[in-house]
């Protein structure tokens, strides 16, 4: 354990600004990220908690407090928070907020924060990462409705699946089920289907002794040259290449 955290805080202690790392947060726009000082002054922000905001970039934020933007009496619950978690060094997580956009809209927010400790382990400030539910919803519900499909796939793939049967699940027909799959996935059903037996023939390789024909069939492929070809495709070598480089030892 010791040395996993000397690792970690030796790789971080290399970043020209640690809090680079919340980027990331902008690629997750359901997640409201911030970061505050001892004094709850806003010193880093992702692009969604900077529009919720009012403002078009972080540094609109940087150096302001709540009180810059929320009505006094909610603003300073936030901040009494803030300085609960510095107190106690303890995150305080999933606490409920109903908390006003920039244009006063009330949405009901679960908020997070932890204590962010600098040199010495003083308490420099928090961390605090919100989430809209209704936006994380929506942004979720296109793969929940493929969930099915999925799922059919990953217990099926060694037996002939036609596309129909997929469109099937979902009630949907062979053009609108092909454009809503591409749409979402950024690939065919067929190329799913391709992915998820080249998968399971990896695992195969790696941890069995099975000749690569019969993985080959037991995978969903009939034709082992076909089989061949695909896997080199996808994964750079031959079958038996990625066995010698990847296979457990027995």
């Amino acid at each position: 354990m010791e040395e996993a955290r000397e690792f970690q805080q030796t790789f971080l202690s290399r970043l020209d600004n640690q809090l680079y790392l919340t980027e990331l947060f902008d690629y997750l726009p359901e997640v409201y990220f911030y970061a505050k000082d001892d004094r709850s002054r806003f010193v880093k922000a992702n692009k969604a908690s900077a529009a919720m905001h009012g403002c078009s970039s972080e540094l609109q934020m940087i150096g302001k407090t709540d009180r810059d933007f929320h009505p006094r009496h909610l603003a300073d619950e936030y901040i009494a928070e803030d300085q609960r978690v510095m107190a106690g060094r303890q995150p305080i997580p999933n606490q409920v907020w109903l908390v006003p956009d920039h244009d006063g809209t009330l949405k009901w927010f679960v908020s997070s924060k932890i204590p962010l400790f600098g040199d010495g382990g003083q308490v420099i400030g928090i961390a605090g990462a919100m989430r809209d539910f209704e936006k994380a919803e929506s942004l979720v519900q296109p793969y929940q409705q493929m969930e099915q499909v999925l799922s059919y796939v990953v217990q099926h793939y060694a037996e002939k699946i036609e596309v129909s049967e997929l469109a099937s699940l979902v009630h949907l027909s062979m053009s609108q089920f092909d454009r809503r799959f591409k749409s979402i996935f950024q690939m065919t059903p067929q190329k799913y289907i391709l992915r998820v037996r080249i998968n399971a023939a990896c695992q195969a390789l790696t941890t069995t002794n099975q000749s690569v024909a019969s993985i080959a069939q037991l995978a969903g492929f009939y034709d082992q040259s076909y089989f061949t070809k695909q896997f080199r495709r996808y994964m750079g070598m031959t079958p038996l290449a990625y066995r010698r480089k990847y296979a457990e030892p027995r």
